[in-house]
């Protein structure tokens, strides 16, 4: 086990949500969003160091990862953008600090998608999905400050580098 956070309690909370990985989906899920609270809740629970970006983009900030689970904090800097894409695995995420705006998509092929609802998130949003897809969305910080996020992904993040699936293309008009 990797555990980058040093406080105890998140440790235990860290523990606690990679045996909820092996439960039913739904209690799975319901375990993350139930973390992901709690620590948006507190952040200073959470290691001061891996909530820094480093320069511009998106930085990932493993907080504790295990064969089930992984858990990253993503430093949005301004312009910050992900790709179209989807996941092989579960994924959930909380807004810790400043805004982000997240686009859904539906495919029309396997290499374009059209938008279908656009929201900013702002602290204290939760989201949690399994891969039952499609479920594609792209997450931009186009505001003026650093974001946030905490993310917890069902992959092992030493097997795997991403918990992308795939990626689109945004189809043209």
């Amino acid at each position: 086990m990797v555990h980058a956070s040093t406080s105890a309690e998140v440790e235990a909370m860290m523990a606690d949500l990679s045996v909820s990985a092996g439960r039913a989906p739904e209690a799975y899920l319901a375990a993350a969003r139930t973390t992901l609270l709690r620590l948006l809740a507190h952040p200073e629970l959470l290691d001061p160091a891996r909530l820094v970006g480093r320069g511009e983009g998106l930085s990932r900030n493993l907080l504790f990862g295990t064969e089930d689970i992984s858990v990253w904090a993503m430093v949005w800097a301004p312009g910050a953008v992900t790709p179209v894409h989807d996941h092989h695995c579960s994924c959930c995420f909380g807004l810790l600090r400043g805004t982000l705006r997240e686009t859904w998509y539906r495919p029309i092929s396997e290499t374009h998608a059209v938008p279908t609802l656009d929201a900013v998130r702002r602290p204290g949003y939760v989201a949690c999905m399994m891969p039952s897809g499609p479920n594609l969305h792209r997450i931009v910080n186009d505001g003026p400050e650093a974001a946030i996020s905490i993310h917890v992904y069902g992959y092992d993040h030493r097997a795997q580098n991403s918990s992308i699936d795939r990626t689109y293309e945004i189809a043209a008009g």
